[in-house]
């Protein structure tokens, strides 16, 4: 039985493909789930947001399998939280209220 990191990420490719989750098995893969380039796209923004994390461009282009996609997120989680993303977006901790903390 997958884990919870394992059942999300088949969730969120469900839902990018519109096909039924049961479709998908930690050993399926992107081209015979019918990912194309733009599916890929779509699914590493979601990923990225769900997690909130940032997938490095070398690794999302060797991803081949499910299990590949949530093995390399269980190692960025592990790495720890990553830098902002956005250009200009504050480096430092930010409130609850989107403001940085005041010193």
């Amino acid at each position: 039985m997958p884990d919870d990191l394992t059942e999300k990420v088949i969730t969120i490719l469900a839902a990018v493909k519109h096909i039924p989750r049961e479709q998908i098995t930690p050993e399926s893969s992107l081209a015979e789930l019918g990912f194309d380039s733009l599916d890929t796209i779509t699914m590493l923004f979601e990923l990225e947001t769900a997690f909130q994390i940032s997938i490095p461009d070398e690794s999302a282009r060797s991803v081949r399998y499910v299990h590949e996609i949530v093995e390399g997120i269980r190692t960025l989680q592990a790495a720890g939280p990553s830098q902002p993303a956005t250009p200009g977006a504050p480096a430092g901790p930010v409130s609850p209220a989107g403001k940085a903390p005041a010193n």
